[in-house]
């Protein structure tokens, strides 16, 4: 079932980039007299070029953990993202167009411009659309493990399979866990681990008086933390011992009082 959704995803990814590319060539056909065969291997440059920083700009998103920074600092890092990937596009794109196409690729120089701003505009649309469909995860989370029940088995450790390699994570080690798309992302002290689970799963599952649901997206071990910051408006964030800093929601903080006895 994994697979057939990694299938889907795969599929519905270069569906999109292809719709992209039909766009791309329609609308330098309004702005560059050229032959349609040329305009289409421009765009076909594009979107392929669009793709692959596509990924990039996935896995950034991913580890980059921008949900824990003030809410000023996430729009400069989005907008310095923003000028660092089209700038990217920009370059790499005509950059093989004039490898491919050689002297015929100076006639897009004049376009460059409005290259840049649809660009811009992709990238908000993609930037907007994973952001959503985080969300959207979070919420399934919260629908998925309704069937556990209060008295369900406490576990004791954790165990990934990485490879061959199985690795086994008492609970006094684990850090952190963090939602990661369809995966969570187990911070150890002896490193970072992916596991195919949800978060809700783990909520039920854990000592509820050593692990609290700070945020939609955290899972803390309170033993790790080392001191709570406010910032902004009825905001806080939370110190570990391994020098990260996790945002923490209204209910979080709530939640995190009551099981620090604050």
């Amino acid at each position: 079932m994994l697979l057939f959704k990694k299938k889907v995803k795969i599929f519905l990814y270069i569906f999109a980039w292809i719709l992209y590319g039909v766009f791309h060539t329609v609308s330098m056909c309004f702005i560059i007299r050229i032959s349609l065969v040329l305009l289409i291997i421009d765009a076909i440059i594009h979107a392929s070029v669009w793709a692959g920083l596509g990924i990039l700009l996935k896995q950034v998103l991913r580890h980059g953990k921008y949900e824990t920074l003030l809410p000023i600092q996430q729009f400069i890092n989005y907008v310095a993202l923003s000028v660092l990937t089209v700038l990217l596009w920009l370059g790499m794109s005509y950059l093989l167009d004039y490898i491919l196409l050689q002297k015929t690729a100076i006639q897009f120089l004049p376009t460059l411009p409005i290259r840049a701003m649809i660009g811009l505009q992709v990238y908000w649309i993609f930037i907007l659309s994973s952001r959503r469909n985080s969300h959207t995860t979070i919420e399934n989370d919260k629908n998925s493990d309704k069937f556990f029940s209060a008295d369900c088995e406490i576990i004791d450790r954790i165990t990934v399979k990485t490879g061959q390699k199985l690795h086994i994570i008492p609970l006094e080690e684990l850090i952190y866990i963090q939602s990661d798309g369809d995966y969570v992302q187990l911070v150890s002290k002896d490193g970072k681990y992916l596991k195919e689970q949800t978060m809700k799963y783990f909520e039920i599952h854990l000592p509820q008086n050593q692990f609290v649901r700070i945020h939609r997206s955290y899972i803390v071990n309170i033993a790790y933390i080392t001191r709570i910051e406010s910032y902004g408006k009825q905001n806080q964030i939370v110190g570990l011992k391994n020098k990260e800093w996790l945002k923490v929601s209204i209910s979080g903080y709530k939640l995190l009082k009551e099981t620090l006895r604050l």
